[in-house]
């Protein structure tokens, strides 16, 4: 068992399938994005292409957007594609193991969900700084400052090494992810994410971080609750008891036909030989 005071080995971990498959996703995004824009014949198209999958704040309708711009990278910069990739493997790797892939899946997208309505609320405040009103966003910076957000809460006081170099602990990790989300709209250093959608990632890794999550920590209360009013047989029950029986219940694969179990004969009591072999009825009301 690893000691909570441990630094996280600097080797390099191995993701799991649900990041391998966001980790290609990216890079395969990152890679057609730049050839489309900026090599295929008509640019133009290839540009409209490329506009059509990033978030509009002006024109949130276009649902798929919300969740398809954080798989887009910036066409003319290599390094917003690097650092998305290292950014999101960096920390991600260790959630899977703790939470697995379907519950990685599903933050990953909230996380870009809350970024996204982040800089679409902050282009409602009426700001004269273009940094506030971008045309576009895009990117999975929100989905980086998310993870960084979970892990530090699972791991306060657990020291990992930030840029692979200089160990920081979980409690400092958080406000230093708090903190580039503050300096970089200061010191006026736009992102193709937007300047408001660290804020939403963060928001994104407080609310459904952690093991249990905030809100389902209020939703296993609620049902707590409900269970006492019930009877008093389960006056004791905890929340961690409730959410250990809620993780740890078996699925039942069986299935029940319509109108009632399903039967079956058991033979007996009579010798089993080709003579004198019991009949077998043909109507269950025959069997007892």
């Amino acid at each position: 068992m690893r000691d909570p005071g441990d630094v996280v080995s600097g080797g390099l971990p191995r993701p799991g399938r649900a990041l391998k498959g966001v980790l290609i996703a990216l890079a395969t995004s990152a890679i057609v994005g730049a050839i489309v824009v900026n090599w295929a014949p008509g640019g133009r198209t290839g540009e409209e292409l490329f506009q059509w999958l990033a978030f509009a704040p002006n024109h949130p309708e276009r649902a798929w957007s919300w969740l398809t711009s954080g798989l887009l990278t910036s066409p003319g910069s290599f390094s917003h594609a690097l650092w998305s990739l290292v950014g999101l493997y960096f920390l991600t790797t260790d959630l899977e193991k703790r939470w697995g892939a379907a519950r990685l899946l599903r933050f990953l997208g909230l996380s870009v969900l809350f970024g996204n309505l982040a800089a679409f609320l902050v282009t409602l405040i009426p700001l004269g700084h273009a940094m506030f009103h971008p045309p576009i966003v895009f990117g999975p910076m929100a989905a980086i400052s998310a993870t960084a957000m979970a892990w530090s809460k699972d791991n306060a006081n657990r020291s990992v090494r930030l840029f692979f170099f200089l160990p920081v602990n979980g409690k400092a990790l958080a406000w230093i992810t708090l903190g580039f989300a503050v300096l970089s709209p200061l010191f006026g250093q736009g992102a193709p994410e937007g300047a408001a959608a660290p804020f939403g990632g963060i928001l994104a890794g407080a609310l459904f971080g952690g093991t249990p999550s905030p809100l389902r920590s209020v939703w296993l209360r609620l049902r707590l609750s409900i269970l006492r009013r019930r009877g008093p047989s389960i006056a004791g029950l905890s929340l961690s008891d409730l959410e250990s029986s809620v993780s740890n219940r078996p699925r039942s694969t069986k299935r029940t036909t319509k109108g009632g179990p399903s039967l079956r004969i058991l033979q007996g009591g009579q010798a089993d030989d080709d003579s004198d072999r019991r009949k077998v009825p043909k109507d269950k009301r025959d069997l007892n």
